[in-house]
């Protein structure tokens, strides 16, 4: 039996808590660590998320909890999940299941006490373990310790079987071995590229949210630069059209932040651009937030106005602090700048106020020009000219006199 000595998070007092819950419940050893956490053990890799699993069903769990005087949210109870909250932490506990039925997207299921038919319906084999409270870890498919340790990603069983069960697989596939692999294992890779076609009958929602974890990681080139090679980016992003076997601007944006929404954005551009039918397509089928389509559209605008000239001010004033920024980083990725480069321009917006028009319709009111539509056109032109001449306040003052001159006349 393999023992691993648990984080500082997994020995704490709530998470004995709500293991002795539990158990107080469904006997010792009914609850148990899985996935990430132990995964991450044995790879000597940072532990975030706690999840459980137990022979407990939903409902029990909930009773075990509440008899304990512990809260529970009911997250994904349809699905077999509850969340116990311990001052603020959460621990998500899942019943053990066994698939009754998929069709590619979801999965029908039904509760068991079986560890080793919990584990067979997972996806990875570095993903079905399993850990008690004491760090002893439990490998029911046989092959987790030694691909956790091996460092390899690979699925469960017959690769195939285990994508039509859920054709996200293919993307966690990407990521898992772009965050955990050494190597791109060939009958796993082989697998997913011939079953990609079932990519096109996922929710958007559930792509973006895999693009998007595949973004945060420390390297995450790998994933993506081996879904172009092999044919997988048209079924990601719609209207895909990079073609080669490298995604140079994506790679040089990821050399410059972590942030993942800038790496987003470098990644639309390199596929498909930034321009309003091409974020249209693509928000149409991944149904970005609003918030994160906004930025998209905002940094394609500023980055239009930078291949342009403008001055920063106008940018800023335009499209707003972070979409200038966001610009500066895709600019660099273009002409191949450094991350000194990008530091040196974005220590200057930091000093730059970004401007304030300095005109309001009662300004126009009081020189004479009636209330209505006038003033809001008036308005416009005024600003118009403002932007044209580097918001020079001279431009404002003579426009102001003409205004005045006109209603007089």
């Amino acid at each position: 039996m393999t023992t691993i000595p648990l984080s500082e998070d997994m020995q704490s007092a709530a998470t004995r808590a709500v293991f002795s819950a539990l158990e107080a419940k469904g006997g010792q050893g009914c609850v148990r660590f899985v996935g990430g956490c132990v995964r991450n053990l044995l790879m000597g890799k940072p532990v975030s998320d706690l999840d459980l699993s137990t022979q407990l069903t939903p409902d029990e769990t909930e009773g075990a909890l509440e008899a304990a005087g512990i809260r529970s949210v009911p997250t994904g109870k349809a699905f077999g999940t509850v969340t116990a909250v311990i001052e603020g932490n959460p621990y998500e506990i899942t019943s053990l299941r066994e698939d009754v039925e998929t069709d590619g997207r979801r999965a029908v299921v039904k509760y068991t006490t079986d560890w080793a038919k919990d584990a067979l319906r997972r996806d990875f084999y570095l993903n079905a373990l399993y850990a008690d409270i004491d760090g002893a870890v439990y490998d029911p498919t046989g092959e987790g310790i030694a691909d956790a340790k091996a460092g390899r990603v690979r699925f469960i069983g017959e690769a195939e079987q285990r994508i039509r069960e859920d054709y996200l697989r293919i993307l966690r596939f990407f990521r898992f071995t772009a965050g955990y692999a050494r190597e791109f294992d060939a009958g796993s890779l082989a697998a997913c590229v011939a079953l990609k076609d079932g990519i096109d009958g996922l929710s958007g929602e559930r792509i973006q949210q895999e693009i998007l974890k595949t973004l945060t990681l420390a390297e995450p080139l790998a994933a993506f630069t081996a879904m172009q090679v092999n044919g997988i980016m048209p079924h990601v992003v719609p209207g895909w059209q990079a073609t080669g076997d490298t995604l140079p601007e994506l790679a040089a944006v990821i050399a410059l932040t972590e942030e993942p929404e800038i790496r987003l954005i470098a990644l639309i551009d390199s596929g498909v651009g930034l321009s309003a039918a091409a974020l249209h397509m693509c928000q149409t089928r991944l149904k970005w937030s609003q918030r994160i389509y906004n930025r998209l559209r905002d940094a394609g605008r500023s980055l239009d106005g930078l291949a342009e000239n403008a001055p920063f001010a106008r940018l800023m004033y335009l499209h707003g602090r972070q979409a200038t920024e966001d610009a500066v980083f895709l600019a660099a990725a273009h002409q191949k700048k450094d991350a000194s480069a990008v530091a040196y321009v974005l220590h200057m917006l930091e000093g730059l106020e970004k401007p304030v028009f300095p005109v309001k319709g009662a300004d126009l009111i009081a020189r004479g020009i009636p209330a209505g539509p006038a003033v809001g056109e008036a308005l416009k032109t005024i600003e118009t000219e403002w932007l044209n001449h580097d918001f020079s306040q001279s431009v404002i003052e003579a426009a102001l006199d003409a205004v005045a001159k006109e209603a007089k006349s």
